[in-house]
């Protein structure tokens, strides 16, 4: 059974001014060292600026699925990454499902993800399923 669905749509321009302007401030607040060195290995600058905006959609739709507010979890604490065939998934420790649990008194199952971009937007859809 679905418990949550969130939706988030994000400009890559406006990606690239935050990094253009804060850098590492941003970046390190926003992602995991596992996910900025997934990041830096890509070699296209367009493709690493559409990357971390689809990250950044993705954490910004699951925090939406669960009904609490932006920044109510570290978004570093959030991890994007891709499967061998190029899927997006989205994980979190136990550690952070226990506090959405006692902070919020929502369990987490399954996380779907889908990352899209197009025309200058990354989008990203999260459906949370119960336990």
């Amino acid at each position: 059974m679905i418990s949550g669905i969130g939706i988030d749509i994000v400009g890559i321009e406006r990606i690239k001014y935050l990094v253009e302007n804060y850098g590492d401030r941003f970046l390190n607040r926003v992602f995991s060292s596992t996910e900025l060195n997934n990041i830096y290995k890509i070699k296209n600058k367009n493709n690493i600026e559409q990357k971390i905006a689809g990250f950044f959609a993705a954490k910004e739709a699951f925090l939406k699925s669960l009904h609490i507010g932006l920044f109510s979890i570290p978004l570093n604490c959030i991890k994007i990454s891709n499967k061998q065939s190029g899927a997006p998934f989205l994980f979190i420790d136990d550690k952070i499902k226990k506090f959405i649990l006692d902070t919020y008194n929502i369990k987490i199952g399954t996380i779907n993800l889908s990352i899209s971009h197009d025309n200058g937007l990354a989008i990203a859809t999260v459906i949370i399923e119960n336990i």
